[in-house]
């Protein structure tokens, strides 16, 4: 019976550590230089890190430079892709590559996670950039920027994704329909800052108009071009992309 049972625990104690192994998290930063990002946000690297690695228990790969395909999505539990910050930007690839476009949607259609961070049109072009060749294959669609609202934040809704009001850094972001919100602009909720797709398979899309949130820029200084500084709102950042991570490598 001893041996009946410590063989039964050994088995799941192989299963648990053999799932543990596979749960992968890719940032894909390919199509800007990271020091764009790191220049919003020092410590957005770090912090990263902290997050998927030490908090949530996962393995994270940065890719800085290689084409997202097949292979890469293979072994990726959740990806997230930064867009670019800036038009002007010197990159191996500079905007999604047609292998990269049909890749993301093919993951996603087969079941992948994938969290999309499309900026504004005055820092990338969404047509040359290819965000709508992602989220509408999925019923979404990103457009034109809406109103400039300067550091006024967004806020978390309650879903089957993310169970807790998180207060979220947000100064501007495209227009983006479809999906269910998953958070919205404060001061004017029919404003959506962010929304999911969840497939019958379990594949997701979770699309954002911006990405300070992506970058974890609540809490951070910044000096303007007019010499002021300010600190974006958005002290849950982090809280809400551990919640929103967790729940998609469910």
């Amino acid at each position: 019976m001893k041996k009946i049972v410590f063989t039964i625990a050994l088995l799941v104690l192989t299963i648990v550590s053999s799932y543990a192994q596979k749960r992968t998290v890719v940032l894909d930063i390919s199509h800007e230089i990271d020091t764009a990002y790191t220049y919003v946000n020092p410590n957005m690297f770090g912090q990263y890190k902290e997050l998927v690695g030490n908090k949530i228990g996962a393995e994270l790969i940065i890719n800085k430079d290689k084409e997202v395909d097949n292979a890469m999505l293979a072994n990726a539990d959740v990806l997230i892709v930064l867009s670019p910050l800036k038009k002007d930007r010197t990159t191996k690839k500079n905007n999604l590559t047609s292998v990269e476009r049909d890749a993301i949607v093919n993951y996603v259609k087969n079941g992948g996670k994938l969290i999309l961070f499309m900026d504004e049109e005055n820092r990338v072009n969404m047509e040359s950039f290819g965000g709508n060749d992602i989220v509408k294959p999925f019923g979404m669609e990103y457009g034109l920027d809406l109103p400039m609202k300067p550091d006024v934040g967004a806020t978390s809704l309650v879903t089957e994704a993310i169970k807790n009001k998180y207060e979220l850094s947000y100064s501007g972001s495209r227009s983006l329909t479809g999906g269910t919100p998953i958070s919205v602009r404060n001061g004017d909720e029919k404003v959506v800052h962010g929304a999911y797709v969840k497939l019958d398979n379990g594949g997701t899309i979770v699309a954002f108009g911006e990405t300070m949130t992506g970058l974890f820029m609540g809490g951070v200084e910044m000096s303007l071009p007019n010499g002021m500084k300010i600190i974006w709102k958005g002290k849950d950042d982090q809280l809400f992309m551990q919640e929103l991570i967790e729940w998609l490598l469910k």
